[in-house]
């Protein structure tokens, strides 16, 4: 999962895409990219200083979205690495570590 957070990243930067989302944890204030006339009109008006652009909102926000996967993913290793703390062999540190 990792190695797709990567990825995404990669493609994001090569199609220019970077902050093509200027909020978070939206894209102009909604959970994926504005399309309807009046939420690019809604968008424009929040954010003057950028332009609506749907073809790099996409890249931008499928990255963030996995990211976020990746993160609850990982809090969740280190959940069950706490519950399973009394087990000797179950990787505790390693799990603690990557949380960090």
């Amino acid at each position: 999962m990792a190695v797709l957070v990567i990825g995404l990243g990669a493609r994001t930067r090569l199609v220019d895409a970077g902050l093509g989302c200027p909020d978070w944890p939206g894209c102009y204030g909604h959970l994926i990219i504005p399309t309807t006339e009046s939420q690019l009109a809604r968008a424009t008006e929040l954010f003057p200083e950028h332009r609506v652009e749907v073809s790099k909102g996409w890249p931008e926000m499928i990255h963030r979205y996995a990211a976020t996967a990746l993160g609850l993913v990982i809090l969740l290793v280190a959940i069950q690495a706490w519950r399973c703390r009394h087990i000797a062999d179950y990787p505790q540190k390693l799990s603690h570590i990557l949380l960090g």
